[in-house]
């Protein structure tokens, strides 16, 4: 699988919803791990300017040491965002990670 980097130096991003544990299996509640063996967790995300009216939001998963508190409707940048495809039952579309996210810089 392909990780492409994806320029976001003139994109903002508002958090669009809670940050959820990346489940490995629901019926004992495990958190998928990277790697590294850090927790992965996922974060909707609202970019700007976005022209895709049908679904404005996407949901990026990154590692965290410990649940992750970040407000509804935040300012953030992820860090190191990637974007990659991927395919699965006959289903197929568009996937985002980064290594960090961190609150907006006020200007």
């Amino acid at each position: 699988m392909r990780n492409i980097p994806v320029d976001i130096t003139s994109m903002s991003f508002t958090v669009a919803g809670e940050p959820e544990p990346k489940i490995v299996d629901r019926a004992t509640g495990e958190v998928k791990r990277d790697a590294e063996g850090r927790e992965l967790y996922t974060l909707p995300l609202l970019p700007m300017p976005n022209d895709d009216r049908r679904n404005p939001v996407i949901t990026v998963t990154f590692p965290s040491a410990d649940f992750p508190q970040i407000a509804l409707g935040s300012k953030v940048r992820p860090v190191s965002l990637t974007c990659f495809y991927w395919q699965m039952n006959g289903r197929s579309g568009l996937g985002f990670r980064c290594e960090a996210i961190r609150p907006e810089k006020a200007a």
